[in-house]
């Protein structure tokens, strides 16, 4: 008589829980279950071996899906790569061009320093003849005043009558 094995010694022996084992059972075909004794499953070699590929083939199916699956997680970072690759360019681009504009304007900002001190320098030079002038025109007033006799408060305010 052939050796027979529980669903607990099966499923140790295989590194899968028990329940597992008894999921893939309950999926089997009626001609392919394993006959019960009582309340426990007694499982042959041909049931075992039965198992044995449907584990295996489950096991092919996950990698290659898990093998997928990173397939398209790579795909879709490498796509995000290129997005931020390209996105960096344009703002290299963008700040060069600032760069390029906030030269400009310092050189406009300084030529435009140049005309205001050129305006300023003509005006400095008339301000400082127009105070000379006015101080000569002070000292001569002062001068007259001081030649004419100096007339008290009621004289300036009623005059000579």
């Amino acid at each position: 008589m052939a050796k027979t094995k529980t669903v607990t010694e099966l499923a140790s022996e295989l590194g899968y829980t028990r329940q597992y084992i008894q999921k893939i059972i309950n999926q089997l075909p009626a001609n392919k279950k394993p006959k019960k004794v009582g309340n426990k499953y007694s499982i042959s070699l041909q049931n075992e071996s039965v198992i044995r590929r449907i584990i295996k083939k489950s096991q092919t199916k996950s990698e290659t899906q898990s093998t997928t699956s990173l397939h398209s997680e790579l795909s879709a970072k490498n796509t995000y790569i290129q997005h931020l690759e390209q996105e960096n360019s344009y703002l290299q681009q963008q700040l060069e061009h600032s760069q390029q504009l906030l030269d400009h304007e310092q050189q406009l900002h300084l030529a435009d320093q140049k005309r205001i001190n050129q305006l300023e320098q003509p005006e400095d030079k008339q301000a400082t003849k127009a105070n000379q002038h006015d101080d000569q025109t002070t000292n001569n007033n002062d001068n007259q005043q001081e030649k004419q006799p100096k007339k008290g408060f009621f004289k300036r305010l009623f005059g000579n009558k």
